[in-house]
Formats: C-alpha cells, sequence, structure tokens
C-alpha cells in the first residue's frame, strides 16, 4: 500500500474508532512514507497521542484540541510519557511541514497540540508557558491560544479579548472558529453562573454557527442550574431533546437540573454512573465527592477514575483522599509503584513525604524530602520540615529553619511567625524574641496571636515590656464569646473552684486507686509525665523525711516479678519507661539490650514539648530568687525569726505571714532597742474578700509602712540619685497606696519586708541598698521559703532537661543507624481527643501488633499481663522486670541492680518488691550497735519506702495483695534465714527485732474493709506468726533454742499480754498443726 493509501487507511481507523488496528498501521509507518505523504505526520502524531488518552475520550482528541485542556486526563505512567513526548514531537514535525507546503491552518493546528503537551509535561511546562506567552503577542496567533492561556493562568485583559473577537469577526465578515472557540472560553471567566448563562445567550447565534449546539447547550443548562434557574435550564433541555441527544446525554443534563432543585447530587451521580459506566459521569461523581469532602468514597471512586485515566491530576485526587482518611500506607503502597507518578507531581511527592512521616518511615521521608528541596516557601515543605526534625530528634538543625524563617518574616503571615517563635522559643534561639514581637505587630488584629505572643513573652521574662501589656488587653478586647481570652470576675472565679477542685480531688483519687494512667489524670490535672515522673523523684532523693516524699505511681502492686527475655525479643517501650531508664541513667544500656526497639510516633515531639514545659516559665522569679539567697548569704538581707505568737484575730483579717511580721514589729520591750515596722504596700484586703474589702490596720498604723517612705529615706541618705527616686516614685504611685499615720523611717529601723515589698524593691533594684543606709532589713519565712523552692527547683529542672537530653539523644541516633523503628502515627477518629489520643502510652498500646513485649512504668498498665491491639498481642513488662533480665542475660551485675532498685525506692516509686537476696544482702552489710541496727543507705530505703508506702492510701488491697503478701513473706523468710550456725546471735537477735517491726499487718488496717477489716488483721497476722514458730530445720539445736527464745520474748509473750485472743487462736492452730502432723505420722507406720 502506499504512503496516500496508508493516510486513507490510518484515517478511516481513526473515525472508527478502530484504536488497536490503527496503532499497528502506525507502527508500519515508515520515514519513507512520511516523506512521500507529508500529511502522515499529522494522524501519525495522534495515533501516538491517543496512547496516552482514556479509550472514552480519543475520538474527541482525533477531531479537536480539548476544551478543558488544562484538566483533560491524559496517562502519566512512564510509557504514556513517552508517548506523549514522541507526539509532541511529531506535531512539531507536522507543523514544519505544513508551514514548508503553505498549509498555514493545519501548520497552527498542529504548533496548538505540540504547546498543550508542552505545556502537560511537569519537565516542559515552564519553557511551554514562555512559548504561550510569546505567542499570545502576536496578533496573528494570539486569539487562536486564548482559550490555552485561560487554561493555563495567563493573566488577560479580558475587555483587549473581547475587543479583538469583534475585530475578527468585522474583518472575515462573521465569525470564525478561532473567535468562536476564544468567545466560549471567556464565557468560563463570567463572575457568577448566572453571568456565565447570559454571556453564551448574548452570543449563542454566533456560537451556534461553528460549534456544536450540544456543548452550548449543555453549558447553558448547567450555568442556570447553578444560578438556582431550574426552568431555564429545562427550557433550554426542551430545546436540545428537539435536535440530536443520546439518551446519556440526556440524563446526565436532567439530573444536572435535578441537583439544582434540591435532590443529593451525590446519589444522583452514583446512580447516573452505575447506569452508563461513562467515564463522564464517573469524572462529574469523583469531582462532586471531592466537593462535598466525602472522602471515604473518594477513595473508592477516585481509585476506579485513576486506574481509567492514569492522569497525574487524578492521582493526585486520590492522594488527597487518601490522606484525609488516613490511610497513609494505602498511599505509600499506592506511590510505591509509581514512582514515575512522583517525579511529575510536587504535591504527589509532598503527600508520599507525609505518608511516610506518619507511617514512621522518618528516614525514608527525609530522604524523600530532601528531593523537594527547592520549595522552601510551601508552607506544606516547611511544616513537614520542622516535623521531622523534632521527630528524628535533630532539634539543633532547627535553628537554621527559625533563622531563614527570620529572614522571610515579611513573607509570613502572622500564623506562621507566632509558630516559628514557639519553635524559635523551644530551642532557646536568639530571635524568639524578634519573631514574637513580628508576629504581634502583623497580627494585631488577631486575639489568637496576640495571646500566643503574649503567653510566649511571659514565660520568656519580658512580661515587664510595656508593649507586651499592650497585647494581652487587646486580646481581651478582640475576643468574643468564644475568644481565646475570656473575661471573669474574681468572684466567677471562686464559685468555680468548688468544680476544679471536685474534679481534681477525683482524679488523683483515681490515680491513687490506679483506676487512670498517669497521661490521663495529666490531662485533667494540667501536669505533664514529667510532673508525674521526674521531678518527684528528684525532690524525693534529695527529701530527708519519708512523710514528705511524693508518690510515683510507676508499679503495680497486683503483677508478680516476670521474666523478660533480651535475646530474641522484641520491644516496645513507652515514655513512662524511658523516663525511668533516664532517670538510672542507664537508658543506653537497655536500648542496646535489644535487636529492635519500637518507640511510639510521637515519641520525640512528646520529649521536645517535655523539655520545654520543665524549664521554669517565668525566668525573671528565678533571677529574683537568687538575688535574695546572695543577699541572705552576704548578711544583706536576714531571715525573719519570730519571738511572738500572732495574734489569731489578725492572722484570720489579714493571714499568717503578715500578722507574725506585725506582732513582731509591735511588740513591747523594756529594752531600747532599734525602730521595728513592717513594709507592706498599701491596701492589704481582708482573706475571704475576694479583693472587694480592705482589712482594718489602724491599730497597727504606727508600725506599718509603704515602700515609698522607704525610697524617700534612702534618697535622704544618699543610696539613690534624683533619676532613681523619680523611677521609683513613678513605679510605686502604680503599685501601692500611702498608708494613713504611717510613722517616719528612723535611720537604723530593722525593716519587716513582705513578700510584696520585696517584689517592688528588686524590680527596682533597691534590694541592696537597704542595708547600706543603716537599716536591718529581714525577709519573711514565706519570702525565704519561696527562694529556696524557686532555686530547688531551679536545680531540678536542669536535672530533668539533662535527662531529656539523654532521652534524645540516645533515641535520635538509634533511629538514624536503624536500631530503633518507629511507629505509625495512630488513626484518630474525629471524636477523638488529639490531645489524648496523640500520647505516647496511648501510642505505646498500638505496637501490641508488631512487638513481644511492652515495657511500660504505669501502673494503671502494667497491672495487666498482656496488651492485645488488632493483629497481635504482647506481654506487658515495667523496667523492674527489665532489669531481672538483663540480670540473667549477663548484661549488668546484680549489685548493679541492686543499686538501681535502692534509687527507685529512694525517688518513690512504690510498690517496688523486695527480693530475697537483696534483703539478705543489705541486711548483711549493715551493722548492729547496743542491740540496734545501724542502717545502711540501701536498708533505709527499704524501710522509709515500706513506710511511705503504709502512711497512703495507695495499696488497693485486696487487688494488690499479692506485693505485700511477699513483701511480708520475704521478710519472714529472711529472718529464718538469719538463724543459723556460726551466727552472731546478738548481731541475729538485732537484725531480727528490725525485721519483725517491719511487717507487722496492723500498720496495713487502714487499707481494709472496715468491716472485715479486724477478722482479716487478726487471720493474716497470726498466719504470718504462725510462720514464725517454724524454726530453721537446719540450724543446730543451740541457734534453734535461741531462736525459740527470741520468738517467745519478742513476739509471744507481747501478744499474750497485749492480744490474748490472738494468742489462744495461734496456740490453738499450732496444736491443730502438732495432732496433723501425728496423724500423718501413725497413718505412715500402719502402711508399713
Amino acid at each position: 500500500m502506499d504512503p496516500d493509501g496508508k493516510f486513507f487507511l490510518l484515517s478511516q481507523q481513526l473515525e472508527a474508532g478502530l484504536w488497536e488496528t490503527a496503532e499497528e498501521t502506525f507502527n508500519a509507518l515508515t520515514d519513507q512514507d512520511l516523506a512521500e505523504a507529508p500529511a502522515l505526520h499529522h494522524i501519525a502524531a495522534i495515533t501516538c497521542l491517543l496512547k496516552a488518552v482514556p479509550t472514552e475520550f480519543r475520538s474527541l482528541v482525533v477531531k479537536q484540541l480539548p476544551l478543558d485542556a488544562e484538566s483533560f486526563p491524559l496517562a502519566s505512567d512512564a510509557s504514556a510519557m513517552d508517548a506523549r513526548g514522541t507526539a509532541q514531537r511529531r506535531f512539531s514535525e507536522s507543523a514544519e511541514a505544513a508551514r514548508q507546503l503553505n498549509c498555514p491552518r493545519i501548520a497552527t493546528l498542529d504548533d496548538e497540540y505540540a504547546l498543550w503537551l508542552e505545556l502537560r509535561n511537569p519537565v516542559t511546562a515552564d519553557s511551554g508557558r514562555k512559548r504561550l506567552q510569546d505567542r499570545l503577542r502576536d496578533p496573528k496567533s494570539a486569539l487562536q491560544l486564548v482559550p490555552l492561556g485561560l487554561h493555563f493562568g495567563i493573566n488577560f485583559d479580558l475587555t483587549a479579548v473581547e475587543k479583538a473577537i469583534e475585530q475578527n469577526i468585522v474583518l472575515h465578515g462573521g465569525i470564525t472558529p478561532e473567535a468562536a472557540i476564544a468567545r466560549f472560553a471567556l464565557a468560563f471567566t463570567q463572575k457568577s453562573p448566572k453571568d456565565v448563562a447570559s454571556y453564551i445567550e448574548r452570543h449563542y447565534d454566533d456560537l451556534s454557527k461553528v460549534l456544536e449546539a450540544r456543548s452550548i447547550g449543555a453549558l447553558q443548562i448547567e450555568a442556570y442550574s447553578r444560578a438556582g434557574m431550574p426552568d431555564k435550564a429545562e427550557q433550554r433541555l426542551s430545546l436540545l431533546l428537539e435536535g440530536a441527544l443520546s439518551e446519556e446525554d440526556e440524563a446526565r443534563l436532567r439530573r444536572i437540573i435535578a441537583e439544582s432543585s434540591g435532590a443529593d447530587p451525590v446519589e444522583l451521580r452514583k446512580e447516573q454512573f452505575k447506569q452508563t459506566d461513562a467515564l463522564n459521569d464517573l469524572v462529574a461523581l469523583v469531582g462532586e465527592l471531592q466537593a462535598q469532602q466525602s472522602w471515604l468514597e473518594l477513595c473508592e471512586f477516585g481509585y476506579e477514575l485513576f486506574q481509567r485515566t492514569g492522569a497525574v491530576s487524578d492521582a493526585e485526587r486520590l492522594a488527597i483522599a487518601l490522606t484525609n482518611t488516613q490511610a497513609n500506607q494505602a498511599l505509600v503502597e499506592f506511590l510505591n509503584v509509581r514512582s514515575d507518578l512522583r517525579q511529575q507531581s510536587k504535591n504527589l511527592q509532598m503527600s508520599y513525604c507525609w505518608a511516610l512521616y506518619s507511617e514512621g518511615s522518618l528516614l525514608e521521608a527525609r530522604s524523600e524530602l530532601t528531593s523537594l528541596s527547592d520549595e522552601p516557601d510551601d508552607r506544606n515543605y516547611r511544616a513537614l520540615a520542622v516535623n521531622l526534625g523534632i521527630a528524628l530528634g535533630d532539634w539543633p538543625s532547627l535553628s537554621a529553619y527559625v533563622a531563614a524563617e527570620y529572614l522571610a518574616r515579611d513573607n509570613r503571615s502572622a500564623l506562621e511567625l507566632i509558630q516559628t517563635a514557639q519553635l524559635a522559643h523551644h530551642l532557646g534561639s536568639p530571635r524568639a524574641k524578634d519573631l514574637t514581637f513580628a508576629a504581634a505587630a502583623k497580627g494585631d488584629d488577631d486575639p489568637g496571636v496576640l495571646a500566643a505572643a503574649y503567653n510566649l513573652a511571659a514565660t520568656a521574662g519580658w512580661e515587664d515590656d510595656a508593649t507586651v501589656a499592650q497585647w494581652i488587653q487587646k486580646a481581651a478586647e478582640l475576643s468574643g464569646e468564644h475568644g481565646p481570652i475570656q473575661r471573669m470576675t474574681l468572684k466567677d472565679l471562686v464559685d468555680r473552684k468548688p468544680e476544679w477542685d471536685r474534679r481534681e480531688s477525683e482524679t488523683w483519687q483515681m490515680l491513687g486507686r490506679g483506676d487512670t494512667p498517669m497521661f490521663l489524670a495529666g490531662e485533667a490535672l494540667n501536669r505533664t509525665l514529667v510532673n508525674f515522673m521526674m521531678f518527684p523523684a528528684l525532690a524525693n532523693i534529695s527529701e530527708h523525711d519519708p512523710r514528705r516524699r511524693g508518690a510515683i505511681p510507676a508499679y503495680s502492686g497486683k503483677r508478680r516479678p516476670l521474666a523478660l527475655d533480651t535475646g530474641s525479643t522484641t520491644v516496645g517501650i513507652d515514655a513512662t519507661a524511658l523516663l525511668t531508664l533516664s532517670f538510672l541513667d542507664f537508658l543506653d544500656e537497655a536500648l542496646d539490650a535489644f535487636e529492635t526497639v519500637y518507640v511510639p510516633h510521637s515519641t520525640l515531639n512528646w520529649l521536645f514539648e517535655e523539655k520545654q514545659t520543665a524549664a521554669f516559665h517565668q525566668p525573671s522569679r528565678i533571677r529574683d530568687a537568687h538575688q535574695v539567697r546572695h543577699l541572705l548569704a552576704t548578711g544583706a538581707l536576714e531571715k525573719f525569726v519570730s519571738s511572738t505568737v500572732p495574734d489569731s484575730d489578725l492572722s484570720a483579717e489579714v493571714g499568717d505571714d503578715l500578722a507574725m511580721l506585725i506582732g513582731e514589729a509591735g511588740k513591747v520591750s523594756g529594752e531600747i532597742e532599734s525602730q521595728r515596722v513592717v513594709v507592706r504596700p498599701s491596701p492589704v484586703h481582708r482573706l475571704g474578700s475576694l479583693m472587694e474589702e480592705e482589712a482594718d490596720l489602724a491599730e497597727h498604723a504606727d508600725v506599718i509602712s509603704s515602700c515609698l517612705a522607704i525610697v524617700e529615706k534612702l534618697r535622704q541618705k544618699g543610696q539613690i540619685t534624683a533619676a532613681e527616686e523619680q523611677n521609683a516614685q513613678a513605679y510605686l504611685q502604680l503599685h501601692e497606696k500611702p498608708w494613713p499615720n504611717q510613722p517616719d523611717i528612723a535611720d537604723s529601723a530593722v525593716l519587716y519586708l513582705d513578700d510584696l515589698a520585696i517584689n517592688h524593691f528588686l524590680h527596682l533594684g533597691l534590694m541592696d541598698r537597704l542595708r547600706a543606709a543603716g537599716f536591718t532589713p529581714v525577709a519573711s519565712l514565706s519570702e525565704v521559703s519561696e527562694t529556696d523552692a524557686l532555686i530547688s527547683y531551679e536545680a531540678n529542672a536542669d536535672k530533668v532537661i539533662e535527662s531529656i537530653e539523654r532521652i534524645r539523644s540516645a533515641l535520635s541516633s538509634r533511629i538514624e543507624s536503624g536500631k530503633i523503628k518507629v511507629g505509625r502515627q495512630r488513626q484518630l477518629d474525629h471524636s477523638d481527643d488529639h490531645s489524648i489520643a496523640y500520647h505516647l502510652t496511648v501510642g505505646v498500646l498500638a505496637l501490641a501488633n508488631v512487638c513481644d513485649a511492652i515495657i511500660v512504668d504505669d501502673r494503671f498498665i502494667n497491672q495487666h499481663a498482656n496488651i492485645d491491639e488488632a493483629g497481635g498481642a504482647a506481654t506487658v513488662f515495667s523496667t523492674l522486670d527489665l532489669l531481672d533480665g538483663l540480670v540473667s542475660a549477663g548484661k549488668i551485675t546484680l549489685d548493679q541492680s541492686l543499686e538501681y532498685r535502692t534509687l527507685l525506692r529512694r525517688a518513690g516509686y512504690f510498690f517496688v518488691p523486695v527480693r530475697n537476696d537483696e534483703l539478705t544482702k543489705h541486711l548483711n552489710d549493715c551493722s548492729v550497735t547496743g542491740g540496734k541496727v545501724i542502717e545502711t543507705a540501701e536498708l533505709k530505703a527499704v524501710r522509709e519506702n515500706l513506710l511511705r508506702v503504709r502512711m497512703s492510701d495507695w495499696l488497693q488491697l485486696p487487688k494488690e495483695a499479692p506485693w505485700l503478701d511477699s513483701t511480708i513473706k520475704v521478710f519472714i523468710a529472711v529472718l529464718r534465714g538469719l538463724w543459723r550456725s556460726g551466727s552472731d546471735l546478738a548481731k541475729v537477735r538485732a537484725i531480727s527485732d528490725w525485721l519483725v517491726d517491719q511487717i507487722d499487718v496492723r500498720g496495713w488496717a487502714h487499707r481494709l474493709n472496715a468491716d472485715v477489716a479486724d477478722d482479716i488483721i487478726k487471720t493474716g497476722r497470726g498466719l504470718h506468726i504462725l510462720l514464725l514458730l517454724t524454726p530453721p530445720l537446719d540450724a543446730p539445736e543451740n541457734v534453734k533454742e535461741a531462736y525459740w527464745e527470741w520468738v517467745e520474748g519478742r513476739v509471744l509473750v507481747q501478744i499474750q499480754e497485749q492480744f490474748p485472743e490472738l494468742y489462744d487462736w495461734i496456740v490453738e492452730r499450732q496444736k491443730q498443726q502438732v495432732s496433723e502432723l501425728a496423724d500423718m505420722d501413725l497413718g505412715q507406720e500402719d502402711t508399713t
């Protein structure tokens, strides 16, 4: 067949929709055919392009460039992109051939196809856009390309385009195809659906001369329907029905009209697609599902649409649906096998990065994000970069991000700036203040931004800045009923206090009973895990009085020790266990003991927040505390020592502290003493009056002075300059009133300074001038106590931050090496409380399907033996089980393990079991003097830990009876084991006395039900005493006799004298046991 015959054959095959045979004919073409029949260039290009076009839309592309050029579905996989590239090249060759043959219309058409494909290719889109702009400047080609320009976002002067269309019509004596297509494209630029319909109506006659009536009418019907004019739409449909309109097209248009009348558009479109299975109807359905954010259904129908088109745009739409349904695993799997699509779409790449992040594939997400490094101004990119930096523990790298955001602050919104300021504050960046002020300046009409800026300023210690004070005032003014700042009177707060107190009390009770996990209690009490565990542990270590030590509910008394095999176990570790291990400074060894360790997805995000929370939020108070401590240490300030009893009525009026100062200042003495004055700013409000009623202190006017009077005396004595005095006066006039009839201050007066006075003097920088002026300044007890507490908190906070840094470093390095794997982000229902649902303890439960064991130091959780999760179950362990397992595996020595257990007891961890070998070792290490045990630190920790538990209401009986029962039995077993051959009996008696003092079950009576407490105490105590009545079987007779003597004198005599009924019960039980043993012996003799 000659080339012309091939052209005719290929044309007929395309006309008939014989796509496969057309492709075979195309594949048979030779370069010689194209040279002899140049018309083959165009038809060959079309045939090549059709490989990337959905089958149902191929007939349209054969005839003309699609009207929806920008969104028209083109397959984008590797083979389709090759076909599109080949088609673009062939269209360009066809245009060149047409120009050589002087066929300008064909050349223009082929150029338009080539330009369209260039614009649709992500690699060549920029160059295509530039070429399009250049051609739009050429009057000869501009009108033809208006539709492409509009579709691809070229800004037009629409009035000039309208004028060019009119000129074209006049020039040619009627509308031309290019003018008609340009005008039809302009219809889509109208402001409203009603304007679209009117525009089409005005130009209908001209348009219908060139374009299909069906296309024009369909646009009118859709516009009238969206404009709420169904009658007009029906009229236009009736006109279309007079011509040739397929049943499918009619049904489609009727569906559009029905939607405008209030019918459910999704259901109508689903029914339409079900009946036709047409691609157009599927596109319409998917578009409506996306508009209504019906993400779950969009996953189903969006995937089907992508399967039929292979278009990047449809892949992007499916990615959005999968993201919104949290189907991150499905999204990763979808894009893993379509890397060619990812490379063509920044949106797909970003969706893929976020999905990897959500799946816990943090390293892969970071690697993928690196390929998008040319998108730093994309908000989504920046958000993920920050999230990855935090989640990977690469916190130092975020300082560079903060610096870059500061440089780009003019291009950022107020919300973005305040978020960056919060990040900078977390990192301790020097740009934190600048960013906060920039955010407040840009968001001066946003109460949320202003409130957040004020909180940051207060936390950082900038609250004294006058500008900062304006932020909170303006935020309050701008806040509506549901704004971030709510106005309340003091009375409103007091009225709410009983309910807050009730909730707080109930939460503490639930925590004490082990009925709620720590993280959930923390939500109710506004406390973090660090507040529950790390701070109390550090405070307890330095607290000598066990009664004042806090409780750390890490272990349940219900559980018994369980061996943890570290050799072949994949383990998940909860935040509570991480805190314990870091406190013990044992985290690295623990993590390296396992082949694979999982942590919840939000672990390092949580840790990042905890680090900020751990720091004291008002640095100025810490600075003031250090200054007060320095003044006390150097003698520039003295600590108040009371020598009088405060007046009870005055205490009820103004509080104990101020009443004590006034009482001391007013004390009458026979000796000649220096003047004593209480310095306290006026007014003083009566306790319980909600600051609405001032206390009457007229009776004490001769011993109460304002701060301003002291300032004036300092000026008089040459201790401050005139400028300093003016500054102090301006400040104090805002913060105090003068006292009526206040005394003149003597040169060597003793100044009793209350807390508020000290705060004012510290703010003014005058505290160190008081002693220099000849005064004797004395600080109130509450001020000294608060000073000590703040400095102690600062020291503990520094240790907490060091501990947090240990966790960060340990996790970050092992995530980078692959040793630690990060779990998937938990899927949330819309009803979930995000602050709770994203918490680590919830996240660790989700690891049960990938881990053999989960280590949790939360009493509520580790009271259970297992955690069941969809797809698997894991055994629950505590860090105590981990320590035992490491001893068994030879990873640490027994002595190391016992040292850690001692530290946990001293730190206030409740329900640490006492082991037989542990107690024996500690008793062997102790000494005895004068018949009394001199406790080692380890033995003291055992006793005080038991005492602290016994003094509390935390032990839940009978649920946690295993801990109490095992503890008492261990003490008895160790006691009996002491009485052996070669023992120093004097020392043994003293230690036995010490042991028996610890196991008196009567100390636990308050934890028993009152109705049965007496019986249980009698029975339980009696059974324990019966255990003592059996001497060590392998002990020599002299030791047994000594043992009996000790039991009788130390135990039985006291019981006989104090509890005769219990003594009789023990005697009867002992007789019964002897009788049973005798009967057993006789029975054995009869059988022999």
